[in-house]
């Protein structure tokens, strides 16, 4: 999948594009509805799929919106798309300016001129343009008029309940992670790179990574999770603590994990964690030893569960 921010939109020359458009800030199974649509469109036709979407998030920009924490970060975006066989991901860059820019000259500029669609599919609440003045029928008749399909997709699951980002979220923050799942169609991950901490794991002879977070991400509750972890396209098990250390008092969040049957130096890797199972809540312990003693049975409950 090639990456093509809107500075290069001009110079994208393919002919019969099909084109999913949105945020996508979730990539749930409702987005892949229109994804994979979009994709098999494309080959049905001889054409090229693509997927057009924004960062920052649109809500970030425009003024007097609450901004919604990530479910998924940008290049977790990127790697998602490139797995549905997305052929183009077009990025544009959500700024002041581009949120004035009025549904028709969108359409006009971007879709016609510079990416040369021939099918555009969006879901059935999809709005556009200045003050979201465009919307489904307004991108039809814009379709009418330049010559392009548009493709409505309905994002409902079995229940007939629509599929949401903001109902995702409320799911991972109260902890309802296989709920989660199930519309995101796969485990809620979190990714980072990992950074020098205190070294209180290493000295304890449980060492774990501790992990700078790569977005705002939608955190579970505080405690302790069984996590599959990715490192260099490598899966391990792992035993993670989110949350602020209370025998320790800290004042931030941390995410840390100890991975098992794991001994490599790993500082500035990129690693990813599925969220499995809630292992128990954080505790504050009275001695550094009850705390070990805990972690070797949250450790132990980890290898049973997934080696």
């Amino acid at each position: 999948m090639k990456v093509i921010t809107n500075h290069n939109f001009k110079n994208y020359n393919k002919k019969n594009t099909y084109l999913a458009i949105g945020v996508f800030d979730g990539l749930h199974k409702g987005h892949k509805l229109i994804i994979n649509k979009t994709v098999e469109n494309a080959k049905i036709n001889r054409g090229v799929s693509g997927v057009f979407s924004f960062y920052p998030h649109p809500l970030k920009i425009i003024s007097g919106q609450n901004i919604p924490s990530a479910i998924i970060s940008r290049q977790q975006k990127i790697n998602i798309l490139e797995k549905l066989n997305v052929d183009y991901y077009f990025e544009q860059e959500f700024t002041p300016r581009f949120a004035q820019l009025e549904a028709e000259e969108f359409v006009k500029k971007v879709l016609v001129k510079n990416l040369n669609v021939s099918c555009v599919v969006v879901g059935e609440d999809f709005r556009f343009g200045h003050l979201n003045r465009g919307n489904v029928e307004v991108l039809k008749k814009m379709g009418e008029i330049y010559s392009f399909d548009t493709k409505i997709i309905s994002q409902l699951n079995a229940n007939n309940d629509r599929i949401s980002s903001t109902k995702i979220r409320k799911l991972i923050q109260k902890g309802h992670l296989t709920k989660a799942e199930n519309l995101l169609g796969r485990p809620y991950q979190i990714c980072g790179k990992v950074h020098h901490g205190k070294k209180r794991g290493r000295k304890m002879g449980v060492p774990t990574a501790n992990i700078s977070l790569e977005t705002n991400y939608s955190l579970p509750p505080a405690g302790v999770y069984a996590v599959k972890v990715y490192i260099n396209d490598k899966t391990y098990a792992g035993a993670a603590n989110l949350g602020f250390n209370p025998t320790f008092k800290e004042k931030n969040i941390n995410f840390e994990i100890n991975i098992l049957d794991f001994n490599k130096t790993i500082y500035n890797k990129r690693i990813c964690a599925d969220f499995v199972e809630f292992i128990r809540p954080e505790i504050k312990f009275d001695s550094r030893n009850d705390l070990i003693e805990q972690m070797k049975e949250d450790i132990l409950y980890t290898r049973n569960l997934l080696c």
